[in-house]
């Protein structure tokens, strides 16, 4: 099971777009030191690829396999948008996801985070978290 930590949550975060939101998300991962220069672009080509959008409000932003070089270690960091971000296709995202993994680790960070995130009421009580010790026991609870 994941572990959460403040360090890894970035409350009130505003994007025009998928492509600014998906920027944050790279950035953090680069001024966190888990990403080299270019994650950004890998983490494109995998939303254009396919969508990264998994349903109830949520996104899971990770990079094409082509570019996992640009990992330097394996960790997430989640981004609350309590204003939405347009995800294309009619679908909107509150809580962004992002990964950075190697090999087939996106995979069971995935299976992770859906267990976590399940519902769309979840998602909203998340998306209204005021401080980051609450949207964390929001999160935890079953």
């Amino acid at each position: 099971m994941l572990l959460l930590t403040e360090d890894a949550l970035h409350l009130q975060c505003r994007a025009a777009n998928k492509t600014e939101a998906i920027r944050i998300a790279a950035e953090a991962f680069e001024k966190s030191g888990y990403v080299k220069p270019g994650f950004f672009n890998g983490m494109m080509t995998r939303e254009r690829s396919v969508s990264t959008y998994i349903g109830a409000g949520i996104a899971f932003p990770h990079c094409a396999k082509e570019s996992l070089d640009l990992v330097i270690k394996t960790g997430f960091q989640v981004f609350q948008f309590p204003n939405g971000v347009s995800w294309g296709g009619g679908k909107v995202v509150f809580i962004v996801v992002a990964v950075a993994a190697t090999k087939n680790e996106p995979i069971q960070v995935l299976a992770d985070i859906t267990n976590l995130l399940g519902n769309e009421v979840k998602t909203t009580l998340l998306a209204r978290a005021s401080t980051k010790q609450q949207f964390i026991e929001q999160l935890n609870k079953a």
